[in-house]
């Protein structure tokens, strides 16, 4: 029941997210840069430990197609910019962020992994497989109810989520 409560709710604030990508929504527009920001993030692994620069700008935004403009405006970027340097950059809702980190693949790669773990948890509920002291996978592959229709069914939907997934994050 967990894997189907994960997938839903994942799926909820993803979907949203992926529609904006897609339809490509935001406010095209430009900001001015007053200053740049370098920090770091360090991120922590089973064996080692790695630092990443990361850079931060702010400034004046102002839309391209209509009079609205912001002050103060932050922007995590790919590069230090100079004062006065002009990047391109997308208002979406209440972000600011450049247009290259509006990636959809991301999204979808996620969107394919709920797929992958609905029809796991589905499989998990029909069977019992997973539960305290439940039967083991052949076991609980034999109880499953319809075996020659739902385990091709759920075993398909896994296999095209996890192989979307890898597509979705890799190739597009």
């Amino acid at each position: 029941m967990g894997l189907l409560l994960t997938a839903a709710v994942v799926a909820m604030v993803t979907i949203p997210e992926l529609r904006s990508e897609l339809a490509g929504e935001g406010n095209e527009g430009t900001l001015t840069v007053s200053s740049c920001e370098a920090h770091t993030k360090t991120h922590y692994g089973t064996h080692r430990r790695s630092t990443e620069l990361q850079f931060s700008c702010m400034g004046n935004w102002t839309a391209q197609h209509d009079e609205s403009s912001y002050r103060n405006v932050e922007v995590d970027t790919s590069s230090r910019f100079e004062a006065g340097s002009k990047i391109p950059v997308v208002q979406v809702d209440d972000t600011f962020e450049e247009p290259q980190d509006r990636d959809p693949g991301d999204d979808a790669a996620i969107l394919a992994l709920c797929l992958a773990m609905l029809a796991a948890g589905t499989y998990c509920l029909l069977t019992g497989f997973g539960s305290r002291n439940g039967p083991g996978f052949a076991t609980s592959w034999n109880s499953l109810p319809a075996r020659t229709i739902t385990g091709p069914t759920l075993g398909g939907l896994f296999t095209l989520g996890v192989l979307a997934a890898l597509v979705s994050a890799f190739a597009l």
